[in-house]
């Protein structure tokens, strides 16, 4: 069973191995592949541990696991692009781990990203 919820500080390793098995998985081809392949868990874990450190509170981190693994991440938070409204929201992130592409991670959790920007005021959400 998939559980969405919000991401803890313990679960950085979890979205850093997503992430990055995401992009090795995703972009062969459209990314150089020295690029992919210089990708490091330990840096994105690095530099997301910091950004969490630092966080404000004005982007949602939120993670699905299953069996207590991370299987997935999406990020929400407030647009930032110039000629948007204050009540336009952003898709910032949403990955599945490659393993479970099909598996229903990524509808999970969408269907929350979408409550939390209902939850936020957003009315529209870009990309």
């Amino acid at each position: 069973m998939i559980r969405v919820r919000p991401m803890r500080e313990e679960d950085i390793c979890g979205v850093s191995t997503v992430r990055v098995k995401g992009w090795q998985a995703a972009y062969p081809g459209m990314v150089p592949q020295g690029h992919l392949d210089a990708l490091s868990v330990a840096e994105d874990a690095r530099m997301r541990r910091d950004m969490f450190a630092r966080g404000t509170g004005s982007v949602l981190n939120l993670v699905a696991e299953e069996d207590g693994a991370v299987v997935g991440w999406a990020a929400l938070g407030p647009s930032a692009e110039e000629d948007r409204e204050a009540e336009d929201g952003e898709l910032l992130a949403l990955y599945a781990a490659p393993d479970r592409l099909g598996a229903g991670v990524g509808k999970a959790l969408m269907q929350q990203t979408l409550a939390a920007a209902r939850e936020r005021g957003f009315r529209r959400l870009v990309l």
